[in-house]
């Protein structure tokens, strides 16, 4: 191959996934130092995201972490059994967590202390420091009914290029006062150390985990718990500012029973579940609606709806996870109550089932881009494949 151009071998490389650049990685000097380069790594990234989901794997987790390469769900033919990851976190006194997913990394947990940051292809694994999380100011010591919760999440900063993994403490309890108190932690994977920064000034309700979109962690909030029918927002934590930022809700949604969050093809997504019946509360059908442009409340547009279905059982909780790869756009796979993978086509406003084998009773799924990402400096470890 000496008599091709290094530009061109870069752009073929380019287009190839993890698995087979790790290959060619270990070929020759050249090779590596082209495939550790952060240009290629970016360019690398560009490419994947420009054909989403043919290097993708689908991260389950249920007693343990599991993967289903995401191209075998999209072949309605066949039936994969997912596979157990031997992470480096792995231990037998209960399930790791995840976190977060970003450009092909984890955030990976067993306690609130025990953190790390794994990139699935590459095996590279870096441990996070013990976080000291403490009120900005006293913590409630009202008589009554209070609440406490620690939030998280894990995204990309582009203004400089770095990963960030959050935690937010908070402590609400409407007989103090300020009511709310909140600390919110950042450590950077690039300088390797956490942070304090703005106070959360919401309480976050939805999710636990923030979802990634729009350079930002995102979450539904509120400003009074305790108080029934409180308004809810939609609040992003600006990962390049780290500061909170409202995003405003389409207009006209009426009185939705459920509300959540999800990720469909970079954009944020608001699933919305409703009822006819407020006695029964069994929801009637979700809405999904996609931001097309971050921030932009003029691009808001209603993606589709799913109705019950006829016939089987209720569900109570549907997400969107990605689009398929055989028809692009077309159909999306959607995660119905922590049990099963249904695919939704867009044009026929159809639902069929996605043939996963493993049995589990229950489980929580996540998207795993396959990127050469690295995690900087010195304070990780290689895992052995």
């Amino acid at each position: 191959m000496s008599n091709i151009p290094p530009e061109l071998i870069s752009d073929i490389f380019s287009l190839l996934p993890v698995k087979s650049l790790l290959i060619f990685r270990c070929l020759s000097k050249s090779f590596k130092a082209l495939i550790d380069s952060p240009k290629f790594i970016q360019a690398h990234l560009k490419h994947q995201s420009l054909k989403p989901n043919s290097d993708m794997k689908l991260i389950l987790k249920s007693h343990n972490l599991f993967s289903l390469d995401f191209t075998s769900i999209c072949n309605k033919d066949s039936t994969q059994q997912p596979k157990e990851l031997q992470h480096p976190l792995k231990h037998l006194n209960g399930p790791t967590h995840v976190l977060g997913s970003c450009r092909g990394l984890l955030l990976i947990c067993n306690s609130f202390n025990d953190n790390g940051v794994w990139n699935l292809y590459t095996k590279m694994f870096r441990k996070l420091p013990v976080c000291d999380i403490n009120p900005p100011r006293r913590t409630p010591c009202g008589q009554g009914p209070g609440l406490a919760q620690i939030c998280g999440g894990f995204g990309y900063d582009d203004s400089t290029d770095d990963y960030k993994a959050v935690k937010i403490a908070q402590w609400y309890h409407p007989d103090d006062e300020p009511p709310l108190v909140s600390a919110t932690m950042v450590y950077s994977l690039k300088l390797g150390v956490w942070k304090n920064v703005q106070d959360c000034p919401y309480w976050l309700i939805k999710e636990d985990n923030g979802t990634f979109v729009g350079g930002a962690l995102n979450w539904i909030a509120t400003e009074e718990p305790l108080v029934r029918g409180s308004p809810v927002i939609l609040v992003g934590l600006n990962l390049a500012s780290e500061r909170f930022e409202e995003v405003l809700f389409p207009e006209n949604l009426g009185k939705p029973l459920k509300s959540n969050l999800a990720e469909l093809g970079e954009c944020i997504c608001l699933v919305l579940g409703y009822v006819t019946n407020a006695r029964n509360q069994v929801l009637d059908h979700v809405d999904i609606w996609v931001m097309e442009e971050y921030g932009v409340k003029e691009s808001w547009v209603k993606l589709f709806s799913v109705e019950q279905l006829e016939g089987r059982q209720h569900f109570s909780y549907l997400r969107p996870i990605a689009y398929s790869v055989s028809t692009g756009r077309d159909e999306v796979l959607l995660e119905m109550d922590n049990k099963k993978f249904l695919w939704y086509n867009l044009e026929k406003k159809a639902i069929k089932h996605a043939r996963i084998s493993g049995g589990f009773d229950y489980f929580e799924s996540f998207v795993s881009l396959g990127s050469l990402v690295p995690l900087y400096g010195n304070g990780y470890e290689k895992i052995e494949l």
